[in-house]
């Protein structure tokens, strides 16, 4: 008989620190919190570093009326280190490192680049640390981002669970995201080039439950499209526990859920965290431009 599913209960604390120079307000008890009180091109350094503070807290953050440059976006991105590489695209003209998500009115698909769950590029040996996505024109409906607290989601296992996937790798691999999106509209998944595809394939296995590099916090690192298998296990093993951990770490209690608005900046943590976006508003354009910053091996 399976149990009926129950509320996680504990764990929650989304509360916001008190700080001198920025206001972060939490938009959910799992995650999130909206920062104002600041313009992001004047942040000064004392500013910036409770902007990182707020970060590592709430895993993602977010502010209003901003409506950066290609030029103030990407000197926001390099004060939180270098680039990481992109395997699927070559940039906008002039800024090789500012990737444009664009979807036409026109378009249609029953897949979209990021309508799954997942965390960004867990496939390279080094995936990146921080995401950083602003909007430019969005739809009147439709169209959110949602994120997935994912050390939340490790909390309440139960300690025989986590005991058990401490010492697991998990292998991450773009293979099944481009079938998939083959599938969805007929059409290759774009990458930077043909060796960046095949090193996108062939992947990486990292930790199933990585630590935090600045706050020590576990969380679990798997996706429903990156994730293709645990080290040591049979294809229904690593299967039936991938499955189950993503149904897991992606339940409501877990998430936070934002509708754009025109001049947004959003940034997350893909150490601890998901997202996903909705595809869901055929017939409105949506144009919003993303950078990824350089993190380290998980460990």
């Amino acid at each position: 008989m399976r149990e009926v599913r129950l509320s996680p209960a504990g764990g929650y604390d989304n509360s916001a620190r008190d700080y001198a120079h920025i206001t972060a307000t939490p938009m959910a008890s799992a995650m999130g919190a909206l920062i104002s009180g600041v313009a992001i091109p004047d942040l000064t350094d004392e500013a910036f570093a409770e902007v990182q503070d707020a970060l590592w807290r709430h895993k993602m953050i977010f502010f209003k009326d901003q409506r950066l440059t290609h030029a103030e976006h990407e000197a926001f991105a390099l004060r939180w280190g270098p680039f990481a590489p992109d395997a699927y695209t070559n940039g906008v003209p002039g800024h090789v490192n500012v990737q444009p998500l664009i979807k036409e009115a026109e378009a249609r698909s029953k897949g979209l680049f990021g309508s799954g769950w997942h965390t960004d590029s867990p496939f390279l040996p080094e995936p990146p640390g921080v995401t950083i996505l602003r909007s430019v024109e969005v739809p009147p409906y439709g169209g959110d981002t949602v994120w997935a607290n994912t050390a939340l989601a490790y909390r309440t296992l139960s300690p025989a669970m986590q005991e058990m996937l401490r010492p697991l790798k998990v292998r991450m691999s773009a293979r099944n995201n481009a079938w998939t999106q083959k599938m969805a509209d007929g059409k290759e998944l774009n990458f930077a080039s043909d060796a960046a595809r095949e090193a996108a394939f062939e992947g990486n296995a990292h930790p199933l439950v990585r630590r935090h590099p600045v706050t020590g916090e576990l969380s679990l690192y798997v996706d429903e499209v990156y994730a293709v298998a645990i080290e040591g296990m049979t294809g229904a093993e690593s299967h039936a526990l991938i499955d189950f951990l993503c149904r897991h770490v992606t339940q409501h209690h877990y998430t936070f859920r934002l509708k754009w608005e025109v001049g947004m900046v959003a940034m997350w943590d893909n150490r601890s965290a998901l997202h996903l976006a909705a595809n869901d508003y055929d017939g409105f354009r949506r144009e919003m431009y993303r950078t990824t910053m350089a993190g380290e091996r998980p460990a």
